[in-house]
């Protein structure tokens, strides 16, 4: 008989911290109890940021751990993008673990979005009604372009992810046919991720001083969005307008891509923090910019997830349809 695992420990693994906590999954719907977020700079395993959270915790070992990375994995192992820890599911199991799963960080965003509502998502752009129960597209700029989606039909969902952030950038003006000529000087190939994500608003910025002549510092994205937001600096401003428009139209190609018409959400570290700027007009824009489709895209809604603990609730929702799986 399959043991009955009733609570894991979840995670998510960014830039800079660890976000854990415990997830209660005793009546299928995942609880999470005493989330915190821990700095991993310095830290020799992921496995000793694990075993400092639960000797805080003093409950003892959970039954399961479930956890969110960025970076490819592998026959259950992963080497994180800054190269700083290997983790692998069986290390995991070997602590003492009865179950390890490792997932992609947008998987668990995928996987969040069944447990997703009222102020856990901010509107963009409107309150479109979209489509309940139907497929709903997950994106997001950060580090990098994360893209994913909970793709559903009228008897199951399960999470699709993509290397979508890797597609070609495709302009559409005059002035974007110049971003992409000017991009194309410092990178071979341009993808969209060289303009969507923090290192791409400098990308934008960088390329609209080129093309305007301009002779501009380089700037960090902070800064830009900060320049932008007080309005005095107008090549940051048109920067931050650039990347919105163009983060808006490519969220509406997924949209198409994946027939999204339960909602496009976006994650990662950046749209939080430009809830003004992306309800500025320019992004829902574009997003419903689409021709002929425009009815189609028209309905859907765009939102910014903005749940603390969004990947945390993913990892549960994983753990729970691992676990129901294990059980047959």
């Amino acid at each position: 008989m399959t043991k009955e695992f009733k609570t894991c420990l979840v995670g998510d693994i960014g830039g800079t911290n660890v976000r854990l906590a415990v997830a209660d999954l005793s009546d299928g719907t995942p609880k999470l109890g005493a989330p915190k977020s821990l700095p991993h700079a310095g830290v020799a395993r992921f496995e000793d940021v694990v075993d400092r959270y639960l000797k805080d915790l003093g409950n003892g070992m959970p039954d399961a751990i479930v956890v969110a990375v960025a970076g490819p994995i592998k026959d259950g192992e992963v080497r994180l993008t800054n190269g700083q820890w290997s983790i692998s599911e069986k290390s995991l199991r070997a602590k003492g673990f009865g179950f390890a799963r490792l997932i992609n960080d947008y998987a668990a965003l995928g996987y969040a979005v069944e447990h997703l509502k009222g102020d856990d998502l901010a509107p963009v752009g409107g309150n479109q009604p979209g489509i309940p129960g139907e497929t709903v597209g997950v994106l997001g700029a950060g580090t990098g372009l994360g893209v994913a989606a909970l793709v559903r039909d009228a008897h199951a969902s399960s999470v699709m992810v993509t290397e979508g952030g890797h597609i070609a950038y495709a302009p559409v003006d005059e002035v974007e046919f110049e971003i992409l000529k000017v991009l194309r000087t410092r990178f071979c190939r341009v993808s969209v991720e060289r303009l969507l994500s923090g290192p791409g608003l400098a990308n934008i910025h960088w390329a609209l001083a080129q093309i305007g002549g301009i002779k501009a510092d380089p700037l960090t994205p902070e800064e830009i969005s900060r320049r932008a937001a007080a309005k005095t600096d107008q090549l940051c401003v048109d920067a931050l307008d650039r990347f919105c428009g163009v983060y808006g139209r490519y969220a509406g190609d997924m949209a198409l891509a994946f027939g999204a018409r339960g909602g496009i959400y976006l994650g990662g570290g950046i749209a939080p923090k430009l809830l003004v700027q992306l309800n500025g007009g320019t992004f829902r824009r574009c997003f419903e910019d689409k021709g002929r489709f425009v009815g189609y895209v028209s309905i859907i809604p765009t939102k910014v997830i903005v749940h603390p603990f969004a990947s945390l609730l993913g990892s549960a929702e994983a753990a729970l349809r691992s676990l129901a799986d294990l059980r047959g």
